[in-house]
């Protein structure tokens, strides 16, 4: 048995490691990607060369209000690109993020001539077509937490009417961000934490629509999680019970 002495001093070693990994390498940021069968390009061809160039032009020329759009080609090898980062972002973080964005769309979808990616922070979408000024609602994606709440039917009736009152707020603000973020309590369980955000060159119409669409999706998608992502090249909705946009950064914006 004597031999066995080092083993709780070794378990204490594992244990610290571990905790080292956890802090070096923490939990990858979440992105979800759609990658569009609408026309591939080949490595060495001209639509190449324009998307590499014009998703590089993404981080050092994306605006202080985090958004970024731009063309470059003609005819076949036209590239539209548009990004967009989360409204409470400051500059430095935005363009950090979506130099990230830029590169691993080109990971996920490999040859697509059509691709949009959902980082954590930001969205990078780009496109042989026009999509500059056109609303799009599809393609979409969601997530949810794996917890779901208690009493389903009281929680989601709180929720739609913060959901309600930020999707106003986002759609008719005279702000340059097409967004709005606040907190609704929910007694005997959690404060509920909203954040919706379209992309600035659509009208306050189009936002709201594409807000709604993504409200009424949340039941269909989900059986009553306490948290809830919808994805969509021209909006973006999300809540959760416990905060996770940040609330400081929010409150200086107009």
């Amino acid at each position: 048995m004597s031999s066995w002495k080092w083993l709780p001093n070794f378990i204490i070693c594992l244990i610290n490691l571990v905790a080292i990994v956890k802090s070096r390498f923490p939990t990858p940021i979440y992105i979800h990607s759609k990658c569009q069968n609408n026309g591939s390009y080949t490595s060495n061809s001209t639509y190449k060369k324009n998307l590499d160039t014009i998703l590089s032009s993404i981080s050092p020329n994306i605006d202080t209000n985090g958004f970024y759009n731009n063309s470059i080609g003609e005819k076949s090898y036209r590239v539209n690109v548009i990004a967009m980062c989360r409204a409470d972002l400051q500059p430095s973080q935005c363009r950090r993020y979506v130099r990230d964005a830029s590169i691993e769309i080109l990971n996920k979808c490999p040859g697509q001539k059509q691709a949009i990616l959902w980082h954590e922070f930001c969205m990078v979408r780009y496109s042989d077509d026009a999509i500059f000024g056109n609303v799009a609602y599809s393609p979409f994606d969601w997530d949810n937490n794996i917890e779901n709440v208690p009493d389903q039917d009281k929680f989601y009736k709180e929720l739609n009417m913060l959901l309600d009152s930020l999707r106003d707020h986002a759609a008719f603000n005279r702000s340059p961000k097409k967004f709005a973020a606040a907190s609704r309590p929910y007694p005997d369980y959690r404060t509920i934490y909203a954040f919706v955000q379209c992309t600035p060159d659509i009208t306050s119409d189009e936002c709201g629509e594409c807000l709604k669409k993504s409200a009424l999706q949340i039941r269909e998608c989900c059986d009553g999680p306490r948290g809830v992502r919808i994805l969509r090249p021209s909006c973006y909705l999300r809540f959760e019970t416990n905060p996770f946009y940040n609330e400081t950064m929010v409150k200086t914006l107009p």
